[in-house]
């Protein structure tokens, strides 16, 4: 293919040069997404490694969190329960997350272009953003329930009514909502051009940063709320296990034990938090970089900032796919619940494959 040629250094003067008079505005930001795309992608092998990988990973995702979704609302005894209505939760912002991510993605794979920055740049930015905040911020109301759950047992009910619960778990789509309607509207309130190419197989805030015409409010507004979102989580998630943990260690301490089922279980929520955070934190890493190292490079996509930026896209997929396993099969009620499904459904086609016969 022709597009596989084309050097970084004739991508860069496309991008950067003025507009010449006998191309149209629409050719000539075709031939950039084009150019760009294969800045990142290189060569028709890692396309399509990178087609399997996204297939594997969107398919995994809404398999198991859609299945998991079904035992959870078919299930009366374990419906009512707070720890698994945020669960649910949990996984209406995963599948959007998922949904968003990967049809994205995929598109620009297929097409062998870039995004452009339209309507469709603008829907999968709101859902794609949505979908991350309002994941963290589910997370984070999961582990207050489990701090009030332990510290505060006796309690437990009387805090976490069913209203409480509902206006919680509102306020998580309200907030999350807000804050993309306000990056949106700061988007807007640029000079960026409608059909320009965007440096990526994403429209997140990076990629749309080396847009020319970027309001620098929207750059500002970026970075504060990653910080006050990020500080606001960690402390929660911080202190509230710190607590439980310390609670486990009072329970055990007048029986001379040690509570080593205590420190492995909030090592576990640790690690899975992490796994949350990590696109986030190398998406910072990222933009510091490019602040820093690879904006000195000629090239508009280096090639440590193309392997950056494909290993940030991989990376947001893989919380889609882990959250079930870590925060809802990994209890023992739910995978009681799912087995039950599970043979339910073995039963009903076997009865319909009877009837079929007779």
């Amino acid at each position: 293919m022709d597009s596989i040629n084309l050097n970084t250094t004739y991508c860069s003067h496309m991008v950067l040069s003025p507009l010449n008079q006998s191309t149209s505005v629409s050719t000539r930001e075709l031939h950039i997404s084009s150019c760009l795309f294969w800045q990142i992608v290189q060569n028709e092998t890692s396309l399509v490694l990178l087609v399997l990988l996204f297939m594997a990973l969107f398919l995994f995702s809404v398999m198991v969190n859609s299945y998991l979704l079904i035992a959870l609302k078919s299930s009366d005894g374990l419906s009512w329960q707070p720890r698994y209505t945020l669960l649910k939760n949990l996984i209406v912002s995963d599948l959007l997350l998922s949904l968003a991510l990967s049809s994205t993605v995929l598109r620009c794979l297929l097409t062998r272009h870039t995004l452009v920055f339209g309507c469709w740049c603008l829907i999968q930015f709101s859902v794609y953003s949505t979908g991350v905040l309002c994941s963290l911020f589910t997370l984070t109301l999961m582990t207050v329930e489990r701090f009030i759950f332990i510290c505060h047992g006796l309690r437990y009910i009387v805090i976490l009514t069913s209203r409480r619960l509902r206006l919680a778990i509102a306020l998580t789509w309200v907030l999350s909502g807000t804050i993309v309607a306000v990056q949106v509207s700061l988007l807007l309130s640029g000079q960026i051009s409608f059909g320009r190419a965007v440096p990526g197989l994403l429209c997140d805030s990076i990629s749309m940063s080396k847009l020319p015409g970027v309001h620098w409010a929207k750059k500002r507004f970026d970075i504060v709320t990653i910080i006050i979102v990020l500080l606001a989580c960690i402390l929660t998630f911080s202190i509230s296990y710190r607590r439980m943990y310390q609670a486990a260690r009072r329970a055990v301490e007048p029986f001379h034990s040690d509570n080593r089922r205590a420190r492995h279980t909030i090592s576990f929520y640790f690690f899975m938090f992490f796994l949350q955070l990590l696109p986030i934190i190398v998406n910072i890493a990222r933009l510091v970089l490019r602040k820093t190292i690879f904006m000195t490079s000629p090239d508009y996509f280096s090639p440590a900032e193309r392997y950056m930026f494909l290993s940030v896209v991989v990376v947001f997929m893989v919380p889609p796919c882990i959250n079930p396993l870590a925060y809802g099969i990994r209890n023992i009620e739910i995978r009681h619940k799912l087995a039950q499904l599970f043979r339910l459904q073995l039963e009903r086609r076997e009865e319909g494959a009877c009837c079929s016969v007779f």
